[in-house]
């Protein structure tokens, strides 16, 4: 279940997560490419899903709140008690960059201490994030022709970012979600990006005056959501029929 809840927050396109779905495309927007199987560590190209050519403004907005504090590890931490504070932290944790010398798998071991639930972790824990990260980090690197070591070459990079959410449950203390992440890699300077929007659910409990993901609230979500949300990206009508709520980062 820890993989579950941690797929989305670090390249759950890659990782693996069996609660998501993906949808890939590379190079610009019209040019789309693979939903790939759920234990995958690279990618699969192969045309699923092309945006449209026409903008169709998102029905539902949410602009996810900012942390009032920074964790030792530099994160946003201290979300406000609301659903939109469980959100903005979802945001939060599903916010990866990597480049340079960073890895992957730095990447997902700041995610895991910063916002998994204290009584999810473990040293044995932690080594399934650090070795499912460098799973992905070899698989996505392979999948664009870069060395298998060292840091990255200029221009090359791995990002995600959290863009839309529906709500599966809501209480004072428990919010659970479906969550839309929209994930680009890029090889270096001169190669084209690859895009990937992946879609999972995550769940999180307020304890200690804080929003925190939680390996048994997912279980929880996962048993008790309906029918997968389709994959559509804000600016397709389908994201709208499909109960999507797009997120603006607040200033």
């Amino acid at each position: 279940m820890l993989a579950a809840v941690l797929g989305l927050t670090g390249y759950a396109a890659l990782v693996g997560n069996d609660s998501d779905s993906r949808v890939q495309h590379s190079g610009v927007a019209s040019t789309s490419s693979p939903a790939a199987p759920p234990t995958t560590t690279a990618p699969q190209l192969t045309p699923t899903y092309s945006a449209p050519p026409t903008w169709t403004e998102p029905e539902r907005w949410l602009a996810a709140p900012k942390g009032s504090r920074k964790a030792a590890s530099g994160r946003e931490t201290g979300f406000p008690a609301t659903a939109d504070g469980a959100i903005g932290m979802m945001v939060a944790a599903s916010a990866i960059s990597v480049e340079g010398s960073d890895t992957l798998a730095n990447q997902q071991l700041v995610v895991y201490s910063t916002y998994m639930l204290p009584a999810d972790q473990s040293p044995m824990a932690e080594a399934k994030v650090r070795q499912g990260a460098e799973r992905a980090d070899a698989g996505i690197r392979r999948a664009l022709g870069l060395p298998s070591t060292g840091p990255l070459p200029s221009g090359a990079f791995m990002r995600t970012t959290m863009i839309g959410f529906r709500p599966i449950q809501v209480t004072p203390t428990q919010v659970a979600a479906y969550v839309l992440v929209y994930v680009t890699n890029k090889g270096g300077e001169m190669v084209p990006e690859q895009t990937v929007y992946t879609m999972g659910i995550l769940a999180a409990v307020w304890q200690d005056g804080d929003w925190k993901l939680s390996g048994q609230a997912t279980k929880s979500a996962i048993a008790q959501a309906d029918q997968k949300p389709p994959i559509a990206a804000p600016g397709d009508a389908a994201f709208n029929a499909a109960g999507w709520t797009a997120i603006r980062q607040a200033s």
